[in-house]
């Protein structure tokens, strides 16, 4: 496990596989799991097996409720955030942007490809290349990125790619930089809010 400490976040990488469930979005898993007790993005790199319980998209679950497990991948980067300053949903959808953004910007640096961003997914050559949820419990803001690293073992109804598909191996690698940068964009927010003047 690698931890990097920003002012009001916390970074956290694993070394080990690990599967994602839907039970990890859960608030205070980093704090339970990792003694994170601030802001944090947990970085870590398995496969995603989301059943329809676990799930937090109203809209998916309506219309996937006929499939056992809705989110599936054999291998993929995983990423949850967590922040405690009691963040309305529309500021952690807004956050949510901030990440699916950045993790389109590494991926590019790293491909020299152009990828497309619609809402909170990504695509390369109109293949659904990632799944995003945030939401809000009572304590805390949560999201879950996942990015394909394989595209194998996705539902059948989901024309999916992964990150070996577009020639990317170092995926680890990818994985630090798009916490590290995600971190160091919400430290910098903080910085800049204790700096600016009010209006009168």
């Amino acid at each position: 496990m690698k931890k990097i400490d920003f002012d009001t976040i916390s970074v956290v990488v694993l070394e080990e596989v690990k599967t994602y469930t839907g039970e990890e979005i859960e608030p205070f898993w980093a704090f339970k799991m990792f003694d994170i007790q601030k802001d944090s993005i947990i970085g870590f790199n398995g496969p995603m097996n989301v059943k329809i319980e676990n799930m937090k998209d109203l809209k998916d679950i309506k219309e996937e409720q006929d499939i056992k497990t809705p989110i599936m991948s054999s291998d993929a980067l995983n990423f949850i955030v967590e922040h405690f300053d009691n963040p309305d949903l529309k500021m952690i959808y807004l956050r949510q942007r901030i990440l699916v953004s950045i993790a389109k910007d590494v991926i590019e640096n790293y491909s020299g490809l152009k990828l497309k961003k619609s809402g909170d997914d990504l695509y390369f050559n109109e293949k659904k290349l990632s799944v995003c949820i945030a939401c809000r419990g009572v304590s805390s803001g949560k999201i879950h990125l996942g990015i394909n690293v394989k595209s194998d073992f996705v539902p059948t109804h989901v024309s999916a790619i992964g990150l070996n598909d577009i020639g990317l191996s170092n995926v680890l690698e990818i994985m630090e930089d798009i916490a590290v940068e995600y971190a160091n964009e919400m430290s910098k927010i903080e910085r800049d809010i204790r700096k600016t003047l009010p209006l009168f």
